[in-house]
């Protein structure tokens, strides 16, 4: 396997270059920060990324893949069955298709002794089930490429970690750095109705009494019935100072009164992805406030094309991660894979409640397969 590694000042930005050198078909193995030599103060995001033997043959058939999305389901299962006979060494297929969901819960009860037939009826089996949990055919068909580097070892008793592996290794997370020498400006964007305020209401409470922080929070949500209201009581209940801002140019003023404090937390506007104008004002007091880091907020309720497009359209926010809420209320969550897989970035927090602050978990790749995989309601 070819192993390389990539940095950037962003992970966005170091996803992409990996890309552009080695291809979608390039595996991330691991992400982390590091400091520059020049200055220990800047920090630098590292990917390291590993391309098999197959990396060409394997871009050729994404691109198939990719175009085939007009496609029915029976071209894709074909193209994975194809894709399979290398992993067993063209062993002959079973007559017939075997489609049980299987849960990480039944895999001690199956038999080590099957055969690869066996192996490739479950694998079809696994197959059908990410995509009824609505993992796209892109995503599926890089988890079967992974599989490939495996295939000496698996077996019907290991065949589903092997899986839950190749899908963590395709999940980005990245955590919200928080450091008490230096203040920090975060903002948190997106559409109306994900539970913007009541996520970074969560997000400031965590700040205050876990890492005991000095928070501040300022609000742009001055349009909303009653949203100033909702945070400016919060705020008082939970002694964080509470600014209000009604124009971009009093963001500069605002962030000085709050100069003293270590984490500042904005609140914006929820917006139609699709009204350009009212994306506009609000970026207008974002340009203004200059953040450190600005976190689109999506609900994981919304359609695999509602994510992308919203994702899309608030590109120029710049932000650095996802936070997706209302896990505990999504039928199926493949489309948290996709949406990371599409745009390179990472996903920080998953949010399964209204109750602050603890109904919000800190992203993290195993957790977040284990729950596409399962698709069992959080509590």
């Amino acid at each position: 396997m070819q192993i390389k590694k990539f940095t950037a000042p962003t992970l966005k930005d170091a996803t992409m270059i990996m890309k552009n050198e080695m291809g979608k078909e390039a595996i991330i193995l691991g992400t982390r920060i590091i400091n520059t030599p020049e200055n220990l103060h800047t920090k630098l995001y590292e990917i390291t990324a590993g391309l098999d033997e197959y990396g060409q043959k394997a871009a050729d058939r994404q691109k198939i893949i990719t175009h085939s999305n007009e496609n029915n389901n029976s071209d894709f299962l074909a193209e994975l069955l194809s894709m399979s006979e290398k992993i067993y060494q063209g062993k002959s297929k079973p007559k017939k298709m075997i489609y049980d969901i299987y849960r990480k819960s039944e895999t001690t009860e199956i038999n080590k002794n099957k055969t690869p037939d066996d192996i490739e009826a479950k694998l079809k089996s696994i197959v059908r089930y990410l995509m009824e949990q609505e993992v796209n055919k892109p995503v599926v068909s890089s988890i079967m490429e992974q599989l490939k580097k495996y295939k000496n070892f698996l077996s019907n008793d290991n065949l589903e970690k092997y899986v839950l592996s190749c899908l963590s290794s395709l999940i980005l997370t990245k955590g919200l750095e928080i450091k008490s020498d230096k203040k920090k400006v975060v903002a948190v964007v997106g559409p109306t109705g994900v539970g913007k305020t009541t996520t970074i209401a969560k997000l400031a409470l965590i700040a205050k009494i876990i890492h005991k922080l000095d928070v501040g929070l300022i609000s742009i949500d001055t349009y909303r019935l009653g949203a100033l209201d909702q945070l400016r009581s919060f705020a008082e209940v939970s002694q964080i100072d509470f600014l209000a801002a009604y124009q971009p140019e009093e963001m500069p003023g605002l962030l000085k009164k709050l100069n003293k404090k270590d984490i500042v937390f904005i609140d914006t506007v929820g917006r139609s992805h699709k009204n350009a104008a009212q994306l506009k004002t609000n970026l207008e007091f974002l340009e203004a406030a200059n953040p450190d880091e600005t976190c689109l907020v999506l609900s994981s309720t919304s359609s695999n094309k509602n994510l992308l497009d919203t994702a899309k359209r608030f590109q120029s926010f710049d932000y650095n991660s996802f936070i997706i809420t209302k896990i505990d209320e999504a039928a199926m969550l493949g489309s948290l894979v996709n949406l990371t897989s599409a745009t390179g970035i990472p996903i920080s927090f998953l949010t399964n409640g209204q109750v602050i602050p603890d109904d919000i978990i800190a992203a993290d790749q195993d957790y977040i397969s284990g729950l596409i995989y399962t698709s069992q309601t959080v509590q």
